[in-house]
């Protein structure tokens, strides 16, 4: 076994432990608690543990966005539970998120320059940790202020008290599980990446150039415009650090090629970039076979390996409309359909706006608009 199947499942195996430790006590002390509680606060509690989970992890999400804002990052998307806030050209837009790897949380905010990145990427991994810290505290000190009042044994006093104390300690549960550097299921932990760009060094000199190559492309240069020593860079060290997102740097490296037109080395990247999809967490696993699906059929016109990987494309709420549009319009072109494929192309150009990646996005028109005028 290598070094990152190792450390891989080390990190799994603590979770698995901490897990573990978390429910058997939180299950004794409820266990014990439920005995002199009447039924109906304990059917209560019951059906508000989830609804409890969420807000605990809406804080620490809601944590990472403050902090975000706050270093000057752009506030993207917002997820919690069930619930998904995506920020889109015309604003905020609601979506169900399905994705049960995302049934946590996330927050997306992209940098929007490259000034003093690893201090302030840092201060976005941390907020999330830290607003746990700060919901935990004041869900207690309303659980200790609603025992004060209560000295006649108010039912319901007492069971503010029991729901603010599960708060606050369903929060430090998410403040430890996430403030310990870990790194596993294609997520590494907050305290993990704040470490990374920290501690210096090769890890950190990839960190920052991954996160450097991201912003450039979302503040909206195309890859072809993209600076290709530091993606090179950025893959050395990457192959230096067997680090598991390498895979993203292959991204670049294909869209990059792909935007110049040098459709040889765009297809030695993508299957670079096919071969490492385990490193991509499953949620947005399905824009890696829509990249490969309409490469083959706009670069090869090949409607074979474009529709093999269009199946292999699980639709999610995380990856961009835009893609999934320009992606069967360019299959729709293959086969012959030109009604529905300038139906699609109309469609995805709509959608173009509201990529996260707005370079990405720039040369996806380009190339839905050749479809359109050039088939």
């Amino acid at each position: 076994m290598n070094k990152k199947k190792v450390i891989k499942a080390l990190g799994t195996l603590m979770i698995m432990v901490m897990g573990g430790a978390v429910g058997y006590f939180a299950a004794k002390l409820g266990a014990g608690s439920a005995q002199s509680m009447p039924g109906w606060q304990v059917l209560m509690l019951l059906v508000l543990a989830v609804p409890a989970f969420f807000v605990v992890v809406g804080f620490h999400e809601a944590g990472h966005a403050v902090a975000g804002m706050w270093v000057k990052f752009d506030f993207r998307m917002y997820v919690v539970g069930p619930f998904m806030w995506d920020k889109e050209e015309t604003g905020w837009k609601f979506k169900w998120n399905k994705n049960v790897n995302l049934s946590g949380g996330m927050v997306i905010c992209l940098p929007l320059s490259s000034e003093n990145l690893a201090k302030r990427f840092s201060i976005y991994a941390l907020g999330g940790p830290a607003a746990s810290v700060i919901f935990a505290a004041l869900a207690y000190g309303i659980r200790l202020i609603a025992v004060a009042l209560n000295v006649s044994g108010n039912p319901v006093l007492d069971f503010i008290a029991l729901l603010f104390g599960l708060l606050s300690f369903l929060s430090v549960v998410i403040f430890c599980m996430t403030i310990i550097p870990l790194h596993t299921g294609g997520f590494y932990t907050d305290g993990a990446r704040a470490l990374r760009f920290l501690r210096g060094g090769d890890t950190s000199r990839f960190e920052l150039l991954l996160v450097k190559i991201i912003s450039d492309s979302s503040g909206g240069m195309r890859p072809a415009l993209l600076n290709t020593d530091e993606i090179n860079e950025a893959l050395a060290l990457a192959n230096k650090l067997d680090a598991p997102m390498k895979v993203y740097v292959w991204y670049y490296l294909y869209h990059a090629a792909f935007d110049k037109g040098q459709y040889e080395e765009a297809e030695i990247y993508i299957t670079a970039y096919i071969a490492e999809i385990d490193s991509i967490p499953k949620g947005i696993r399905g824009s890696v076979f829509l990249d490969a699906a309409l490469f083959y059929a706009i670069a090869r016109k090949d409607l074979d390996r474009a529709e093999l990987y269009w199946k292999q494309y699980v639709p999610s709420a995380l990856l961009p409309k835009a893609q999934v549009l320009a992606t069967e319009a360019a299959i729709l072109s293959l086969r012959g359909d030109r009604v529905q494929r300038d139906e699609k192309i109309e469609l995805a150009l709509k959608e173009i706006p509201n990529m996260i990646d707005r370079g990405v996005g720039i040369a996806l028109r380009e190339k839905l608009l050749e479809l359109k005028h050039n088939p």
